[in-house]
Parts: structure tokens; sequence; C-alpha cells
């Protein structure tokens, strides 16, 4: 509904511009039909079209410089700003209408043509797990602008080369891994958890982020991005799962195996080498009288293979993960020592 409205309000500022201020060009003088006379003889200007394509394109934002490049003087711009019809956000750069986060994205490019979308904004536009910023970030390259003119505007400083970029929706955007590490140094500690299951689930891996981490070693902020893959559980399926993972990766038990198939079932954790399953029942997923007994069939099936079934409940992964820990560790020094 909000984009919609967005939408509705960039289409009426921008008839009221074409009905109210006809668009002269530098050559002659302006029609009410949006119409140039020049030389007694009226042709067609597409400039209107131009400028229409051009601020859809960029939702709403445009420069001075591309009006002025498609034919519209100074004059008509200045009275556009006066009158309300164009608003200026950045210096020699407008929005038409109320701007959106992609209008200021695509406005602070305008200003900043080197820089390129990064950190949470970049995250937003790549569908990353991570609300709508009221800032958009922008890295620009060292030794340029070095303040913004604007608060909802924040510069970072920072080299970008091609290999570390992208493009999304027209805009030049740092890379999905660059921009999973620059969030992370701006997250909590959940939001980075969910970013990275969204992130890993659905635009990268695991191995391509720790790869990137080794590549990129030293830039800042390496020790928070170091710290929270240590907690990157690919392949978990809900948020219990991953907090029982973390919490066994600090146990030091580092040798199950998250949704590890087995005996045709999908085990949420499995040690193979101890034959040890960790079950987390989630109400949603199996509170049904059909989720209760496929549960009984699968158990029956892994106990008859020799496997050893541990099953927790979501709430109590969520309220007593130290005292689930400590059963799983008692019970894998038990093993162990059967084993030995």
């Amino acid at each position: 509904m909000q984009k919609c409205t967005a939408t509705a309000q960039f289409q009426r500022s921008w008839r009221d511009l074409h009905q109210l201020w006809p668009i002269p060009t530098s050559r002659g003088r302006s029609d009410p039909r949006g119409l140039s006379v020049i030389a007694g003889n009226v042709v067609t200007v597409t400039q209107n079209q131009d400028i229409d394509r051009l601020l859809r394109r960029q939702h709403g934002a445009v420069s001075r410089g591309q009006l002025r490049e498609r034919g519209v003087n100074a004059n008509s711009i200045d009275t556009w700003v006066r009158r309300s019809r164009l608003r200026r956000i950045l210096p020699a750069v407008y929005s038409m209408g109320p701007p959106s986060l992609a209008t200021r994205a695509h406005a602070a490019h305008l200003w900043q043509p080197k820089g390129v979308v990064s950190h949470l904004a970049a995250a937003h536009l790549w569908k990353m797990a991570v609300d709508e910023p009221a800032v958009v970030h922008l890295t620009v390259p060292l030794g340029m602008v070095r303040t913004s003119p604007t608060p909802w505007l924040r510069l970072f400083r920072r080299d970008t080369p091609r290999t570390r970029r992208s493009t999304v929706g027209g805009l030049p955007v740092t890379d999905v891994p660059r921009t999973v590490f620059d969030c992370l140094a701006l997250l909590d500690d959940a939001a980075c958890a969910a970013l990275l299951d969204h992130a890993t689930a659905t635009l990268t891996s695991e191995r391509a982020l720790r790869m990137r981490y080794l590549e990129d070693l030293g830039l800042r902020g390496s020790p928070r991005i170091a710290a929270q893959l240590v907690s990157l559980v690919p392949g978990a399926a809900s948020a219990p799962e991953r907090l029982l993972a973390q919490g066994l990766y600090s146990a030091g038990l580092t040798n199950f195996l998250v949704n590890e198939p087995v005996h045709g079932y999908i085990a949420d954790f499995l040690d193979p080498a101890l034959r040890l399953i960790l079950e987390v029942d989630g109400y949603r997923t199996h509170g049904t009288w059909l989720a209760f007994q496929d549960d009984r069939a699968r158990q029956n099936v892994l106990v008859a293979h020799g496997y050893t079934v541990l099953r927790y409940t979501a709430h109590d992964v969520q309220t007593r993960l130290e005292s689930i820990l400590d059963e799983v560790t008692d019970l894998v020094a038990r093993i162990s020592q059967q084993s030995s």
C-alpha cells in the first residue's frame, strides 16, 4: 500500500508539473501543449517523455545536470523548486514528490557518482532480512568528500574495487559478501544471525562468505565479522535450531551436522561417529496428530538402527539452553567412554 501511494504521488506531481509549467527548451519558447515553437514551426519536443522515463528509472530523483542536458533551462528549474514542484534533497539534486529510500539512494549516487550504496541501504536493496533503514549509507573513495550535507545520508570512506561491486535496480551497490560484512558491524547479535541465515539461504553460501573474509582480512571490523561467522549455522530451519547449534559450538560440541539425512529422515542434529541425534520440535510443525505419529515412527526406525535420540521442544531450547547443553555434554562423554 505504501508503494502504491508513493507511486500515485509521483504520478500526480509529474502530471501537475506538465500542466502548470510546460518545459521550455533553451532554443525556443514554450507552448502549453508541451511543444516548442521554433522559427514559426511547431515541432514535437521529446524531453518531457525523456525526463518522465528518467524520473521513473531513478525513483523520482533527478540532478540539475540531467535536466539541463534535456533542454530545461535554469530559470525553469529554479521556478519548480520555488513552487515546491521539485524538492532539493542534496546539492543540485532534486526529488519529485516525497522521497523514498530508493529515491534517496539514487540521489546520493547522483551527488557522488563515484560512490556505491552500502551497509544497511544495500542490504535492503538486496532484500536481505533487514528493516528499511532511515539513513542511506554511501561508501565513497578515499580522499573524496568527508561530510554529509544531510542527516539522512551517512558517508563511509573506503576504496571499493569493481570486483566488490554489483548493481541492483540500476544502482551501484556493494556485492553480497561485502554488504553482509558491512552490516555485521552495525547490527546486534540477533539481527546478525537473521541476516546471515537469510543471506546464506538465498544469495550466497557459507563457503563464499568465509573465503571473502580471508581475502579481506585486516579491513576495519574484521574481529566482529569473525565472531559472527563462528555462529553461522548453514541449513538451520528455525531460530531455535540456530540457537541450539550456536550453543553446541560454544560448548565445544563441534561434531554435530545440521539437518543431515539418515535412514530416509532428516535429523536436526547428527553426530555420526557417536550415532547421536538431537531433535528440536516446534509446536507449529509438530503439534498435529499426524506429526505426532510421524515423530514416533521416525524415532522407532532410528533407535532400531542403533541411534540415540534426544528430543527437545523449541520452548526448552529458548528457556533452558544451558541445562540442555549440560545433558548433551554428559551423554557425549558417556558414549565416548563406552566406545573407547
